[in-house]
């Protein structure tokens, strides 16, 4: 028995010491800066996935699949700062899709490198 014992406690010892979980304590604040972030990201992909926008980019020239590309490679620095300038814009009606149209167009040619409106954004090349 006391073989069965000593055994059984050097191998609690060994899984303990080879275990690598650990739990850290996660802040309120945390929690919440991170689902804003996703929140955001799924405000402007939303945005990006209507039809006038994308027709809109493809008028211009844009790639759907580049403007694509770079919105899922924007950090979360600028997604925020992009929804909080959408979000900061006068609402009435018509204009705000208007001015949307036109942000989403001048972030996608910054991404392109055709114009450098937007100091936070890096062009894709």
């Amino acid at each position: 028995m006391k073989k069965v014992l000593a055994v059984a406690a050097v191998m609690l010892t060994y899984l303990t010491c080879i275990s690598g979980a650990y739990a850290g304590i996660v802040s309120s604040e945390q929690v919440i800066v991170q689902q804003q972030n996703i929140y955001n990201k799924q405000q402007v992909i939303e945005m990006f996935n209507s039809a006038e926008v994308q027709d809109k980019l493809v008028a211009l020239g844009v790639s759907l699949e580049d403007a694509e590309m770079r919105i899922a490679s924007m950090t979360d620095q600028e997604i925020n700062q992009l929804n909080t300038q959408m979000n900061d814009m006068p609402a009435a009606a018509g204009v705000v899709g208007v001015v949307v149209t036109v942000l989403v167009v001048l972030v996608v040619l910054d991404l392109v490198g055709v114009t450098d409106v937007f100091s936070f954004i890096r062009p894709i090349n």
